[in-house]
């Protein structure tokens, strides 16, 4: 009996050299990835003036295609600062590990409420905060988040997520405190960081995790050069 599908899809408005490595990487997989938002010709996120909630209506969207079981999976990484490292095979299989439906990477700095960090409820870890550039999650459970959606251009997509892990749908929501599937890079300590390229494709060792994403967030952006 076959495994539930996987949907791999991206929200990308303008080409980019770092979309174009994960096509490159799917494809050599023989997996594919859906990208959304081409029609809208404009810049999003900070090079944008903020406007996120092209990515929050995108994945809305999506979610109501009638082609969507409710047991299928639904994998979300950000376009323009996202490395793939794994498979969706490997994937899978470390997705079915957690516990809730949905599961979004970790970060260490709370954003964009810091006020909102005494809310989360595993302080005691590298990696305490939900951070929205990279999430998995079953059609059924995606959907239930995003009822009622309505979209506003400027509304952040991190807002919206963390909203809901933390007192809309809780139940739902697990994040990745242990880097299983996503690492996002923006203040760890990079003594720990480590890249091995003997294969042709960045494969990410931190401390002791192998994560199948690597999310280079926030305004530093130089550490994609020696990923891809």
């Amino acid at each position: 009996m076959a495994g539930p599908k996987i949907h791999f899809i991206a929200v990308a408005t303008k080409p980019h050299r770092v979309l174009d490595a994960i096509k490159k990487r799917v494809e050599y997989l023989n997996e594919n990835i859906a990208i959304l938002g081409e029609k809208e010709n404009r810049t999003i996120g900070w090079e944008g003036s903020g406007n996120f909630g092209i990515k929050l209506r995108e994945v809305a969207e999506f979610l109501k295609s009638p082609t969507l079981e409710s047991d299928d999976i639904v994998l979300f990484t950000d376009a323009y600062d996202v490395v793939y490292c794994g498979s969706q095979e490997e994937i899978l299989e470390r997705y079915l590990t957690f516990s809730k439906p949905i599961v979004f990477g970790a970060e260490r700095l709370c954003q964009p409420d810091t006020h909102l960090a005494e809310k989360y409820p595993e302080l005691n870890t590298e990696f305490p905060f939900l951070n929205s550039g990279m999430f998995i999650g079953r059609v059924a459970a995606l959907r239930k988040c995003m009822e009622g959606y309505v979209y506003v251009d400027k509304v952040e997509d991190q807002r919206y997520w963390t909203e809901k892990f933390l007192f809309s749908n809780p139940d739902l929501i697990e994040l990745d405190y242990e880097n299983l599937l996503f690492l996002n890079t923006v203040s760890i300590d990079m003594r720990w960081f480590m890249v091995d390229k003997s294969s042709g494709y960045s494969f990410i060792i931190y401390r002791s995790a192998t994560p199948m994403f690597v999310h280079v967030n926030g305004p530093d952006k130089s550490l994609l050069d020696n990923l891809i």
